[in-house]
């Protein structure tokens, strides 16, 4: 993982962290969550996307799975819409992640039913994708 990269997540995480409500915060978790409202961040991978004279630029997706617990449905699923938009305020700012990348956009949204030990809850998945550059052949720096 880039360095350039990593400032990603941790600022995505320090901004989601921030929305009021939310009781745990874990990136890359090894487990589901334990309270509730939850925000995971999940980083599946990235691909170089370009390269310009002492730069490479680098294209990644981030997905952001939010849980909510509520035993009323339409309850449920109103506090998965506050949270998923709270999210999406949160994070798509400009400069983007505060300068750190050259962009970040929306992706794909999904909603569903996640039991977990037999407790009703529902959880989104959020995909957002990332464009930062790092210093051609040091992924490390930031070009």
């Amino acid at each position: 993982m880039t360095a350039v990269l990593l400032q990603c997540v941790n600022e995505v995480a320090a901004r989601l962290s921030a929305i009021q409500g939310i009781k745990e915060l874990e990136i890359m978790p090894s487990g589901d969550p334990a309270k509730f409202h939850a925000l995971h961040i999940f980083y599946p991978g990235h691909d170089p996307s370009g390269e310009e004279p002492g730069a490479t630029r680098y294209a990644a997706n981030i997905e952001i799975v939010g849980f909510v617990e509520n035993r009323d449905g339409a309850q449920a699923f109103a506090d998965l819409a506050g949270l998923y938009a709270a999210a999406v305020a949160s994070l798509l700012t400009e400069p983007p992640l505060g300068g750190i990348a050259e962009t970040i956009n929306e992706g794909s949204f999904r909603a569903l039913t996640a039991p977990l030990a037999n407790i009703r809850r529902l959880s989104f998945s959020l995909v957002l994708s990332l464009g930062f550059a790092a210093k051609r052949g040091d992924p490390a720096q930031p070009a």
